[in-house]
């Protein structure tokens, strides 16, 4: 297996783009959450659970959704995907 290999000159780029010193995380000055902080963060911080997406009467028969968009008077809005559902591909 072949590794690749980093030129001097690039290695000594990435070198002087590195910090000379990591800055440590700040602390919160009002210490941690106690119950009641945390579960109203976690509730606010919930994502919106009415997407409209879900209302839609979405088809899954191409003819029957071309017919009904037909019948209705309505354009027809196809959602096609090439390669995984995950992007995995």
């Amino acid at each position: 297996m072949l590794r690749p290999r980093l030129s001097a000159p690039w290695a000594a780029i990435l070198l002087a783009a590195l910090p000379a010193g990591a800055a440590p995380a700040q602390e919160s000055a009002r210490g941690p959450l106690d119950e009641a902080e945390f579960v109203a963060l976690h509730r606010a911080l919930q994502p919106d659970r009415d997407f409209a997406w879900e209302r839609i009467p979405w088809r899954l028969d191409l003819l029957a959704a071309r017919e009904e968009a037909r019948r209705e008077g309505m354009p027809l809005f196809i959602w096609s995907l090439n390669g995984h559902p995950l992007g995995c591909s």
